[in-house]
Formats: structure tokens, sequence, C-alpha cells
């Protein structure tokens, strides 16, 4: 059971029985509770933190008591490839949003899986490539002076069609801090879409009702 959960990461799922086997026993399972740091920002990036179930996010606190959310992941899934292949300190602190199963990968181990396994060197290119472009797109979105424009354009980049539920990452208030709103103005913001026939509203989520509305909405940026 143990390698059969190893395997479902997207990242392994291209390696065989044997490699499994042999990268369970370099990263032994850990069960951590919500609100467990998994890796600190600015500490040594040598583990790659692999997620088998639970949520996580990676957030920073600057000094003048602002949270950045940087992105949440719900097993199975890898974290932070980009810190662990670079070598450098972690630029985000990840701390584990509800009960999770979790590994810690160590980097020489990852560089060896890349060196020896096209497939899985592929995988990491094409992440790690579409994360350049996601924080791109984030900075842009940043720059939208309309708060309107910012949450409509972070639910287009979903791509929904009509009846999408799209979670929000930590509800309202953890969609601000990943957007660089406040809450209350991330609030105001679903309401003017709400009133535009675009989205509906339930508890920790948004559920797309015309998606050409919403796309008209992010233009606005």
């Amino acid at each position: 059971m143990a390698t059969e959960n190893l395997s479902a990461v997207p990242l392994f799922s291209m390696l065989d029985a044997d490699r499994i086997e042999r990268l369970a026993a370099q990263c032994p399972l850990r069960e951590v509770l919500a609100g467990t740091v998994l890796a600190r920002c600015g500490d040594p990036a040598g583990h790659l933190i692999v997620a088998e179930r639970g949520t996580v996010v990676a957030g920073y606190d600057t000094r003048h008591g602002t949270r950045v959310r940087f992105a949440t992941a719900t097993g199975p899934c890898v974290v932070d490839k980009a810190a662990t292949l670079h070598g450098g300190p972690h630029t985000a602190t990840w701390t584990a949003v509800t009960r999770c199963r979790v590994r810690f990968l160590p980097a020489d181990a990852l560089r060896a899986l890349i060196d020896e396994v096209p497939a899985l060197r592929d995988h990491v290119l094409r992440h790690l490539s579409g994360q350049v472009n996601r924080d791109r797109r984030d900075r842009v979105r940043r720059a939208a002076p309309q708060p309107v424009a910012r949450i409509a354009d972070w639910i287009a980049e979903h791509r929904p069609a009509p009846g999408s539920r799209i979670h929000l990452p930590g509800a309202q208030q953890g969609l601000g801090e990943e957007v660089g709103l406040s809450r209350v103005t991330v609030n105001r913001a679903l309401r003017v879409l709400v009133k535009a026939g675009a989205i509906r509203v339930e508890p920790g989520v948004v559920v797309v009702v015309d998606p050409r509305r919403l796309t008209a909405s992010a233009a606005q940026r």
C-alpha cells in the first residue's frame, strides 16, 4: 500500500516498481497534523516535500505584517521542486493545512532520478516551464487596479465551463492573500461578479454560471 500511494504522485507515476520501492525506503512516510511547518522560508531546500495525502500551503509573512500566499497543493503531489533543484533556500514557508501523509526526498536522490529517467526529466521541465508562466500571469494580475478584474482573472485561469466548481484556497481570506487583496475586498468583488451573472458563491467554493461574462470581467484589467 505504501508504494501504491507513492506511485500515485504524478512526478513518480512513470517510475518502475523497483525504483518506487527504493524511493519509499529512502524517504519514510510521516503523519503530520494541521499547522505543522514542513519547510521554513530561508532554510536550505535540501529535501523535496512529497505530499501523498492532505493539503499544504506556501506563504510568506512580510515585515509589515502582510501575508502572501503563493500556492495551495493537495496530495498526491510534490511541492517546491524549483527550490530543491536550485539548491538554495526555501522562498516560502510550507505548512500543512490538514492532517497530511508526507515524505521528504533528499535533493541528491531527486537529481539522480532525473538523470536516470528521461520521462521524469521531461515532466520536471514541463512543470517548471508552467510555473514560470503562472508566475508571470500572477504578476500581471496583481498589477490590475480593479479588484473585480483580479478575482475574475484568477477564476478564469482555471478554464472553467458552466457549472464548474472552483475551490478557494483558504476561503476568501486565502484567495485575498494569493491575489494581493483583503478579505473584505475579495468579498465585494465576488458580489459584483454574482450580480453580473458570472458566478455564484457557496462556502469555500465559486460556481461558474457564465464563462463569457467572467472572461469579460477579467478583460477589464
